[in-house]
């Protein structure tokens, strides 16, 4: 077992090695554009615990830690010794991880980090955690955990009060990258600008965003391509395509963990049909389960359920506005979390289907919409309560709940605008419309452009 894992622990021979022949790095270099997320250089792991890393498949977590590795050899000059990366998907029992553990254990001569990555392959690898914290294996390590169901490391973190150590912050969210992330990875030059958006009120006029608005469109369009996935995002970039191998690999995944969850492959493509012919619209369990073969709802539920805390889908609640909380007896929406992974699914649904198809389509703005309010209500989903809003007067496309205060925004992907599809948001006196291009107040709402308000929310702030 041990020889299995030397390949993901090269710098235990060299440092030249490891950046040489370690699978992750070694493919990281050959791309044209290479992310390096801020907990970099934030380092908030070096206090002794138990760290949790979640977030779907393709995104860069196991990237991630090798790059923090790397760090940690280069800059902080750890010693070899004192690091150990270990792949759930080789590892058979917790009995095996406890003691692999525990014999690295024995080497270490300072603070020691212990990277597990996709643990959730390993069956009750709670148990051996827990037993090696309880022993005190972990009193000077910082031990990080890696895992694409969020629900099911959620759910065994509940039994680790107490061992999680001093931290501030232990657990972590991965997503794709965000627009800003994007615009700033393929636009160097625009990160300055990025930088002052983020800082200044969403409905304060900018000039020199205003100069820059149709690169910024046009980016978005291509956002809407290839999402925030790396892989798609670099192949998009190199060959202006996204080779079927790229996309396969997603839907492969989900496969894969669906299987694992012992439900069914039919099933499930049943369900993600069903979803694409009602998408961007309200449904209930029962309702979308007429579109399908399957005879309860309950179990549409589960699937869902289960495809959400995998990161393939948001489920969008109503809310009760007078509470501000969601109402989960109403009918809700449901979105894929990013374009890449509609794309991928949709292809696999439909062969005939191309990404060069897809991107002539989404120059139609009508048929772009449905993606661009996905991305709005995903950008907000990582760090805000989100919802939309079923009125008197219609519908509105988003209400996020930050401060004790509603803030509703419709999404209107189209430059001609008209008066009935802004009766509800209309009688908020701080609705926000966010379009192409507009920008000022009308029909007692503001106008954002809705690039700049990507911009703003994928920084996590929201000032208006």
């Amino acid at each position: 077992m041990l020889d299995e894992l030397e390949i993901h622990n090269q710098f235990k021979e060299s440092f030249s090695r490891y950046l040489d022949f370690d699978p992750h790095l070694r493919r990281l270099k050959e791309n044209p554009y290479i992310f390096e997320s801020p907990l970099l250089k934030e380092n908030p792991f070096h206090v002794a615990g138990i760290y949790q890393i979640t977030g779907g498949r393709q995104i860069g977590k196991t990237t991630f830690l090798k790059q923090f590795i790397k760090n940690l050899l280069e800059e902080k000059n750890v010693k070899p010794e004192n690091i150990f990366f270990v792949t759930g998907e080789i590892i058979e029992s917790h009995d095996i991880l406890r003691r692999i553990v525990e014999g690295f254990n024995k080497k270490i001569t300072a603070h020691g980090y212990i990277f597990i990555d996709e643990i959730s392959y390993i069956k009750d690898w709670d148990r051996s955690i827990k037993y090696l914290a309880d022993a005190g294996y972990f009193e000077d390590t910082t031990v990080i955990l890696t895992g694409s169901d969020s629900k099911i490391i959620r759910t065994a973190m509940k039994g680790f009060a107490g061992r999680r150590g001093a931290a501030d912050q232990v657990d972590f969210d991965f997503n794709p990258l965000s627009f800003m992330e994007f615009v700033c990875l393929i636009r160097e030059e625009l990160q300055p600008l990025c930088k002052d958006l983020v800082e200044a009120p969403l409905t304060d006029e900018n000039k020199k965003f205003n100069i820059h608005l149709g690169e910024f469109n046009e980016l978005l369009h291509n956002y809407l391509i290839h999402g925030g996935y790396l892989p798609a995002i670099n192949e998009y970039y190199s060959s202006s395509t996204i080779p079927k191998s790229v996309l396969n690999t997603y839907v492969h995944w989900i496969r894969g963990d669906i299987l694992k969850h012992n439900k069914n492959e039919n099933y499930l493509f049943e369900i993600i049909r069903g979803i694409k012919t009602t998408y961007n619209s309200q449904v209930s369990w029962n309702s979308l389960s007429k579109h399908l073969s399957i005879e309860h709802h309950k179990t549409v539920s589960d699937y869902c359920q289960i495809l959400e805390s995998m990161h393939v889908l948001h489920i969008q609640e109503a809310i009760l506005e007078h509470k501000l909380t969601g109402a989960p007896k109403k009918n809700r929406k449901i979105y894929f979390c990013d374009p890449f992974i509609d794309h991928a699914l949709s292809i696999y649904l439909d062969p005939q289907l191309t990404i060069e198809t897809l991107s002539a389509r989404m120059s139609n703005n009508e048929f772009a919409s449905s993606y661009i309010e996905a991305v709005c209500v995903d950008h907000c989903k990582r760090w805000l309560p989100t919802y939309y809003i079923k009125g008197s007067k219609g519908e509105v496309d988003l209400a996020l709940v930050f401060n004790n205060t509603m803030y509703p925004f419709e999404v209107k992907w189209s430059k001609q605008l008209r008066s009935i599809g802004l009766k509800q948001i209309s009688t908020y006196r701080n609705g926000i419309v966010l379009t192409p291009e507009r920008s000022g107040r009308a029909m007692n709402c503001m106008f954002v452009p809705l690039a700049r308000f990507l911009i703003q929310v994928s920084d996590r702030v929201l000032i208006i």
